[in-house]
C-alpha cells in the first residue's frame, strides 16, 4: 500500500502562485471579520481577477486541501489557515536578520547585566555581550521581530510553550509525537551550560531540541508554589534569567542504575530539590534548609 499522505511538493505547488496566495489571504481576512465563507462572486471580486476561467483554475487548485466548498461558499480548511498564519508571520516573505536589542537579566556565566537578543537565521538568540556566552535560542517567525514592541516577553512565552509541548511528547510544529532521552552530548543546537539534557525529536518533521532539565519544570506546580511562597513571581522572569534552569551548578547525577538526576532551586534560606528519572520526568521533590 502506498503512502496515503499528499506529496509535499504537490502541496507546495498548489499554493505557489500569487493568485492563490491572494485567495487564501482574502478568505483569512473574511474569517477575521466574522464572514466564515465567501461566495464565488464575492471572493472573485476581492481577489480582483476578472477572467473567470483564470480565477476558477487557481481556486480549484486550492479546493480540497486548503479551501473547502460549502453550500454557503468557500472557506479555509485548517491547512489553509496554517498557510495563512505562515504568510502573516512573514515566513515566506520577510527577513529580519540583524535585529538586535538589549534584554533584561544577568548572564549566568559572568554575572554581568549585558544580555542582548539578536535575530539570525529565523531564530532569536539570547547572548551575553560581555563574555560571549549563548544562553538561549529558539526558532521564531520574522514578522513579529519588527512589528511588536513587546518582542522579548513574547519570545519568552513562545519559548516556554514550545518547550512545554516538546517535553510533554507533542511536536509544537506539526502535532506529531515527540520522543525524548537524556543525553550528555552537547550538539550545536543546544542551550545552557549543563552536563545533561533531554533531547527531544519529532517522529515526522524537523523539530528537535536539547533542553536542560531545568527548562522542563519552569511551570511545575511545586516550582511555581515554591517561588510564590518566597514572594517571587516566576512568570515575571524570562527563562534566560533563571540560572538554576540553565547552569550546571544546580544539576547533578545522583544515580546510575537506573539513571537519576537532581536539580536544586535555591531561594533565600530554603532549597527545592527535584529528582528526575532517565526520561526527564520528575519523580520526587523535597525541601531543604540551606
Amino acid at each position: 500500500m502506498g503512502d496515503p499522505r499528499p506529496d509535499p511538493a504537490d502541496a507546495l505547488a498548489a499554493i505557489g502562485n500569487e493568485r492563490r496566495v491572494s485567495m487564501i489571504y482574502e478568505l483569512q481576512q473574511a474569517f477575521r471579520n466574522g464572514e466564515y465563507s465567501l461566495s464565488y462572486a464575492e471572493l472573485k471580486q476581492r481577489v480582483g481577477l476578472r477572467d473567470s476561467g483564470n480565477f476558477n483554475y487557481h481556486l480549484q487548485r486550492l479546493v480540497g486541501q486548503y479551501v473547502r466548498k460549502t453550500t454557503a461558499g468557500y472557506e479555509l480548511t485548517y491547512a489553509g489557515r496554517k498557510v495563512a498564519s505562515a504568510l502573516t508571520a512573514g515566513i515566506f516573505t520577510e527577513q529580519a536578520d540583524g535585529t538586535t536589542l538589549p534584554a533584561p537579566g544577568t548572564c549566568y556565566n559572568c554575572h554581568e547585566e549585558s544580555i542582548i537578543a539578536r535575530y539570525e537565521h529565523e531564530r532569536i538568540r539570547i547572548t551575553c555581550d560581555d563574555c560571549g556566552e549563548e544562553i538561549l535560542h529558539n526558532p521564531f517567525p520574522p514578522a513579529p521581530t519588527t512589528r511588536r514592541d513587546d518582542l522579548l516577553s513574547t519570545f519568552d512565552v513562545w519559548t516556554r510553550r514550545w518547550n512545554a509541548l516538546a517535553s510533554a511528547g507533542t511536536c509544537p510544529e506539526c502535532g506529531s509525537r515527540m520522543e525524548g532521552q537524556i543525553t550528555e552530548s552537547e550538539p550545536t543546537l543546544s542551550i545552557g551550560d549543563v552536563p545533561y539534557r533531554l533531547r527531544v525529536s519529532c517522529r515526522e518533521c524537523w523539530a528537535m531540541s536539547n533542553l536542560p532539565l531545568g527548562c522542563l519544570v519552569r511551570e511545575h506546580p511545586r516550582v511555581v508554589g515554591f517561588h510564590a511562597a518566597h514572594g517571587v513571581d516566576i512568570d515575571a522572569r524570562p527563562l534566560w534569567d533563571i540560572d538554576w534552569a540553565l547552569h550546571h551548578e544546580y544539576l547533578s547525577l545522583v544515580g546510575t542504575d537506573p539513571l537519576s538526576f537532581r536539580l536544586r532551586i535555591p531561594l533565600d534560606d530554603e532549597e527545592l530539590r527535584l529528582t528526575f528519572d532517565d526520561e526527564g520526568t520528575v519523580v520526587s521533590t523535597e525541601f531543604r534548609g540551606r
